[in-house]
């Protein structure tokens, strides 16, 4: 017993002489008494100041008074209702852009102390209302500086996901919406009864009304709103002003021959750490965005919601967390960016012009701004023809040496075909199951032609409806070009040797129809385990041709797919066994036998047909001697009729 007691004593003395974790260091708050004003002190009728850019880069004052304090408005977090008074706010409102602009409150004792962050406001309001971020939460958050895509070392895409899901599809990947150039740019359009984050301003330089009206959409439900503003600028001395509270903070997205950078306002430094903004930018937690000083040129009052029109003047430091009550980050080193050129030739001779771009490294918004960098260099010297085709041979390298080669054609889409393709692959690779893998350079060259190289199938004819194992399937493809003549194209199919008896269906189509009836037979084909299968599904998938027409000749459901490995021409009990088998892996697989003929013009349509396998017996001919190729459509009265037309069956 006396021994048991002494090894009790002797285990508790250890325990407690245990020297704290290394890895879980005693957190100095930032929090200063003197500086800082809690949100328990506020009360209703307190008076104070706040501190913003309104022109130039000097840092203005406005009188603020509290209406009241708004108990959990964010889960757990409280905002404070305050009023802004002078002729000024008065006339505009609460401005976009002036997110994270200081407010300090007097104390009993008559010293301002910093309170938050003026971060909320109503559009069309007729008060000069807004809400205040409360400084102490803001100063809770973390300082840690590192690209997050580098940081989860055991290929996890988020460290905080607890068990990934099993496998990813590429039917999962959102695609860009695009606008129309004739819709006219949205202007801060955040209109509702919910008090809510100021909008965050997006300058854009070096892109026409045109095409930002293209790209706005890309943006839609971020809080950013793109504004036309022009390049960087700085003060008539061509200094930099420094981060302080009430100054211009300025992030940017992409640099180079187009800008894109969003505008907000420093709320507090200490030591080299910065505060702002008050509410999420992105809220996408740990990132790694280059930020800066900057000037503001003017605010425009708008009736709905008034904003800054501002520029950086170079980035000085690094934002590193995003999260629900603002942006930090520190000044020192600056994030390297991507660097993406682009190489426009007009075949007329017209331009031949090369763009050169630095995007920020996001894994949610590089492939949006990559997709904006795109559309912007085509329309770079003068906008797209009305009719027009856009050829284009891009290079893709990403994070983990892995690269894409992207060569396709798009016609009279104004560039969405080709920011899509690009954007894609990029918004795959950052944002799957696996592993967060970035875009580390975009290169390539793009053709563009005053013409549309598009054609629509009118009808496809196959001579023959009968066929025995290992023959050629001939068919002819009529097709209408797009302002032009009609045409046909012959295309054939071998067959299989091993093909037995039966009825198989033909299909005969363009690049969309292809990818649709792929997708159905082998859905495997595009869902990946592991980030080494998800680049070859990409692969894959950015290697099909818009220019093309594709056969194909689909047998029965004859075999099962266990992940990526096909089991073909399986005897029907042991489909059954393996399907019934409960494993999530284990899919229906169609034999296709596919036949891809490269046109020059990008192809619209399609036509199905029956045809008959048999080893042994007569073939049977349907019609006469089939039309030479490239023959007009209104062939002479004794030409075979067409077998099928787009769409038949």
């Amino acid at each position: 017993m006396r021994k048991s007691a002494f090894l009790i004593v002797m285990l508790a003395i250890l325990l407690a002489s245990r020297p704290a974790r290394a890895d879980a260091p005693a957190v100095k708050s930032l929090f200063d008494p003197s500086r800082h004003m809690r949100v328990a002190d506020v009360h209703p009728g307190m008076k104070g100041y706040g501190l913003s850019v309104f022109s130039g880069t000097k840092i203005d004052r406005f009188d603020v008074e509290v209406i009241d304090v708004v108990k959990n408005f964010n889960p757990k977090y409280d905002a404070i209702l305050i009023r802004c008074k002078g002729d000024f706010l008065e006339h505009t409102g609460a401005i976009a852009g002036m997110s994270g602009s200081p407010i300090y409150l007097y104390d009993q004792s008559g010293q301002p102390k910093m309170i938050g962050a003026f971060a909320y406001g109503w559009p069309l309001s007729k008060d000069p209302l807004g809400g205040v971020q409360p400084i102490e939460y803001m100063l809770s958050l973390p300082g840690s500086v590192g690209n997050p895509a580098t940081q989860n070392s055991d290929g996890s895409a988020h460290a905080m996901a607890a068990t990934p899901p099993p496998h990813w599809s590429i039917r999962d990947v959102p695609l860009p919406s695009w606008g129309h150039p004739t819709q006219s740019v949205p202007v801060l359009r955040r209109s509702d009864l919910r008090l809510q984050p100021l909008a965050t301003p997006l300058m854009t330089g070096g892109m026409s009304t045109a095409t930002l009206a293209r790209i706005a959409p890309l943006f839609a439900g971020s809080g950013l709103t793109l504004m036309q503003s022009g390049g960087s600028g700085s003060d008539a001395q061509g200094k930099i002003p420094p981060l302080e509270p009430g100054s211009v903070l300025a992030v940017p997205l992409l640099t180079g021959d187009l800008e894109l950078t969003a505008i907000g306002t420093c709320t507090e430094t200490v030591g080299d750490r910065i505060f702002g903004f008050g509410h999420p930018f992105f809220g996408e937690g740990r990132i790694d965005l280059p930020m800066g000083s900057g000037s503001i040129a003017t605010v425009v009052a708008n009736l709905e919601t008034s904003f800054k029109l501002g520029f950086i003047s170079r980035p000085t430091g690094t934002l590193t967390t995003d999260q629900t009550v603002g942006v930090a980050g520190r000044i020192g080193s600056v994030p390297s960016m991507i660097p993406i050129q682009m190489h426009i030739v007009y075949d007329d001779g017209s331009i031949d012009q090369t763009y050169r771009f630095q995007a920020a490294v996001h894994p949610k918004w590089t492939p949006v701004i990559a997709s904006a960098a795109a559309m912007a260099a085509l329309a770079g010297d003068k906008q797209l023809p009305t009719y027009h085709t856009v050829q284009y041979d891009m290079t893709m390298d990403f994070s983990n040496g892995q690269s894409l080669h992207v060569v396709n054609t798009s016609v009279n889409d104004e560039g969405k075909g080709f920011a899509t393709d690009l954007a894609m692959p990029m918004m795959a690779a950052s944002d799957n199951p696996f592993k967060q893998v970035e875009l580390t350079r975009l290169s390539g060259t793009v053709h563009i032609s005053a013409h549309a190289d598009e054609a629509e199938i009118l009808s496809v004819l196959v001579p023959r409806s009968k066929y025995q194992p290992g023959e050629t399937v001939k068919v002819y493809v009529s097709y209408k070009m797009f302002h032009g003549g009609d045409g046909i194209v012959p295309v054939e199919l071998p067959l299989p040797h091993d093909l037995p008896n039966g009825t198989y269906q033909l299909i005969v189509s363009d690049w969309t129809r292809y990818l649709q009836d792929e997708q159905a037979a082998a859905a495997f084909k595009f869902d990946a385990r592991d980030i080494g299968e998800l680049f070859d599904v990409l692969r894959d998938v950015t290697s099909t041709r818009r220019n093309a027409i594709y056969m194909r000749l689909v047998r029965q459901a004859d075999g099962v797919a266990v992940g990526h490995t096909a089991m073909p021409r399986l005897p029907s009990s042991r489909r059954q066994i393996m399907m019934d088998a409960g494993r999530s892996d284990i899919t229906q697989f169609v034999t296709s036998t596919v036949k891809i003929e490269p046109t020059e013009m990008v192809m619209d349509g399609a036509a199905e047909f029956s045809l008959t396998i048999e080893k042994q017996g007569k073939v049977e001919v349907r019609g006469a001697t089939p039309p030479a190729a490239n023959a007009p459509s209104n062939a002479p009265p004794n030409a075979p009729a067409p077998a099928g037309a787009p769409g038949s069956h």
